[in-house]
């Protein structure tokens, strides 16, 4: 059983609330209700066949929200961890987790309570693209880029060499986001085509505060690793994706070209990032 490092936690449910509750509680009932029931088939039909896959034992889920992959996959008899902000403790009471397993993430000071080199396999999903945020949703602090590198290389350095890592966001370089409004200094032409269109419309070059692949290499170049682009087949449900294009958009995302998946042409950006010997 992995051993926490307990100077790094401030433990279950006693974190400060103060500012982090008033800016990053952004989790409404109906949302958490919502992920509680749905994220029990995504952790079944997408992160369970990476952990056999690669023969896991201890796994970390970073953004863990409610909980339910964490549950879920304990259940399924790995060694599984979540890490989340104080805003989520209270869904973790609700559901009656156990405490040995959930840990809560400072927003400024980002630190993980796993030593180097110790956990198998690493997941963090739609949470990337709002490190580095002033309010936990789309308006990026000056030093952005920054802080998303520290964040990026503290997720690196706890996963074990042959360990791999999954990071997955809305792909910047895709010009249709269905999970979020527009980043917050958007152009006039991006606000009206995503009033029109019910989804996010959004240039795909310049400054943006979703993630696209390029990032990945950028926050981790030094360190020894390699990666690969994945599809989000049996990931990413397409209930905000406007009624006429939804089954052209499944279709879409089931068909994508495995050589078209490390660019722009994914809606997602989700690299499967292992760590070299």
């Amino acid at each position: 059983m992995l051993k926490p490092i307990k100077q790094r936690v401030s433990g279950f449910g006693t974190m400060m609330e103060g500012q982090v509750e008033e800016l990053f509680n952004s989790t409404t009932d109906e949302y958490a209700n919502d992920q509680a029931e749905v994220n029990v088939g995504k952790t079944h039909n997408y992160i369970l066949p990476y952990l056999k896959k690669y023969k896991a034992k201890t796994v970390v889920d970073i953004g863990c929200g409610v909980g339910t992959m964490v549950d879920t996959i304990g259940k399924e008899g790995y060694e599984a961890y979540g890490v989340d902000l104080v805003t989520l403790s209270r869904y973790w009471e609700k559901l009656n987790l156990d405490r040995e397993r959930f840990f809560l993430a400072d927003p400024y000071r980002f630190e993980l309570p796993f030593a180097d080199n110790s956990v198998d396999f690493v997941f963090t999903l739609g949470v990337i693209e709002h490190v580095g945020t002033s309010n936990g949703h789309s308006d990026r602090l000056p030093n952005y880029h920054e802080i998303r590198k520290e964040w990026l290389r503290e997720v690196f350095r706890i996963v074990k060499p042959g360990g791999r890592m999954l990071i997955g966001g809305p792909n910047r370089n895709f010009p249709i986001d269905t999970a979020h409004g527009p980043d917050s200094r958007c152009t006039a032409w991006e606000q009206r085509l995503t009033d029109k269109v019910g989804s996010t419309v959004h240039k795909t070059w310049g400054e943006n505060f979703l993630w696209g692949y390029p990032d990945i290499h950028h926050y981790l170049e030094g360190l020894p690793y390699s990666m690969q682009g994945q599809s989000v087949e049996g990931l990413v449900h397409f209930s905000r994706v406007p009624g006429p294009f939804r089954k052209l958009a499944e279709l879409y995302v089931k068909h994508l070209p495995k050589g078209l998946l490390s660019t722009g042409f994914n809606p997602w950006m989700m690299a499967l990032v292992e760590k070299n010997d």
